[in-house]
């Protein structure tokens, strides 16, 4: 990873539609030099893949929150964690089902809980499902603490600066 590399991933995610031409002017490189680059840091993982940017309000999920969730302690499950099961299932269950809102991120973390869940829900209603009848009562549950999102001033992926990348 030198600077260059640093350019091209800054560059790919402030616009992930960039083309290669583009791409090319504004880290100020050869296409031919940028072609290899970039090739190189898809192959090698540092570009896991592109996605779109979505507007979820346009969508219908007028509401973000973050739930904790603690899990009991148990043995593993089919070579699991209890926590890589549970957010298996419930992620399984939210998509399966139209009443419960969509888990958009899972997380298992440290601390007095075990999971963070980043959830969006199209209305109370639908959280207030997913929190009372999904949570409270799936056995393996043992907690839940719940945090509204009032606003997202900003929200995605920050852009990579010279300090976070630094070259080899």
């Amino acid at each position: 990873m030198d600077e260059l590399d640093a350019r091209i991933l800054d560059e790919v995610i402030k616009n992930g539609r960039i083309t290669l031409t583009e791409l090319a002017k504004k880290v100020k490189a050869p296409r031919t030099t940028l072609t290899s680059r970039f090739r190189k840091l898809v192959d090698s993982g540092y570009i896991r893949g592109f996605t779109a940017i979505l507007n979820f309000k346009k969508l219908g999920y007028s509401l973000t929150a973050f739930v904790l969730v603690q899990i009991r302690r148990g043995r593993p499950v089919q070579g699991k964690s209890n926590q890589e099961a549970f957010i298996e299932r419930i992620t399984e269950e939210s998509e399966r089902r139209s009443d419960l809102p969509w888990i958009e991120e899972a997380h298992i973390i440290t601390g007095d809980y075990d999971i963070l869940l980043k959830v969006r829900a199209r209305n109370m209603d639908e959280l207030t499902t997913f929190l009372i009848t999904e949570l409270a009562q799936h056995p393996d549950v043992e907690k839940t603490h719940t945090l509204m999102v009032l606003k997202s001033p900003y929200e995605g992926l920050l852009p990579i600066t010279k300090t976070i990348i630094k070259p080899s």
